[in-house]
């Protein structure tokens, strides 16, 4: 019986390489999560938070002009800077001064802002997601906690209301809250979407999903990627109890503190942030 040839050998090796890939490729689908793909790439209709118009630079007071008197430290914090070498020409540059309190406090002196983002063509999606690019100084001063943007909904009452953030934690783990409002009562289920690293000196991107629960169900999904890596998923939340509640838009958020505004800045840091992009079925 003659010997198969060293050729012949090959080149079956080479067909069963081939065929196992084509079949790796097919099976591939069955075991990757659609969450695993960032939602970036996912959703069909999207929107961009403008810098400019008419390709003239925006400045704080053109953009506070837009928020309908509902924006806290953008005319005192906030500027709009031209960036190199990265994929978008503008970024927003927040300053959060040394000794300087949240926005949301009653003090004199305020460090950061806050204004939400809630444009008419999102139409009251049951389901969202919002990336942008973050570039905290290389410095960066995490003794106390902090807020960055997330999304935000509302019923058509605006009596039930949600709004799911990202903060900076003591220490420089980032984390995702979920703070639901109901009939009055706030409600902070513990989440357990936390320990990601927040890099600094250098751009990093962050891309939040929102998929809202049906009404009496717990099977709403908030998940989180860094740089195109999930870090955090959950799949069993309660964002509203009334069907007309859906995501408004983005509550754009950059501050030391939290709810209780309690929080001062310890040192002096600005905060750049790329244009949000927002996205939808």
């Amino acid at each position: 019986m003659q010997r198969p040839s060293t050729r012949m050998i090959l080149f079956n090796a080479a067909g069963v390489v081939i065929g196992v890939s084509v079949l790796v490729g097919l099976l591939r689908p069955l075991f990757v999560t659609p969450t695993a793909i960032p939602c970036s790439q996912r959703y069909q209709h999207s929107m961009t938070f403008q810098l400019a118009r008419g390709g003239v630079m925006l400045s704080a007071a053109d953009l506070q002009s837009s928020l309908g008197g509902r924006d806290l430290g953008v005319i005192d914090n906030l500027s709009i800077t031209p960036e190199k070498n990265v994929p978008f020409p503008l970024s927003m540059s927040v300053k959060l001064p040394r000794g300087a309190a949240s926005p949301l406090s009653a003090a004199e002196r305020k460090g950061g802002m806050s204004f939400p983002w809630e444009p008419r063509s999102l139409a009251r999606a049951l389901a969202a997601c919002v990336s942008y690019d973050v570039w905290l100084p290389a410095d960066f001063d995490f003794a106390r906690a902090g807020r960055l943007p997330g999304l935000i909904g509302a019923d058509a009452t605006g009596q039930e209301s949600f709004a799911a953030r990202i903060l900076w934690r003591p220490g420089g783990a980032g984390a995702a809250t979920l703070r639901v409002l109901s009939v009055g009562e706030a409600r902070q289920p513990a989440l357990g979407l936390e320990g990601f690293a927040l890099p600094r000196g250098q751009w990093f991107k962050i891309e939040q999903e929102v998929v809202l629960n049906t009404p009496k169900q717990a099977n709403g999904k908030l998940v989180v990627w860094i740089d195109g890596t999930m870090v955090g998923e959950r799949s069993d939340l309660v964002f509203r109890t009334d069907a007309s509640a859906a995501v408004t838009g983005v509550a754009v958020e950059v501050f030391y503190g939290g709810d209780d505004a309690a929080a001062i800045v310890p040192k002096d840091a600005t905060v750049r942030l790329s244009p949000f992009e927002l996205r939808w079925p």
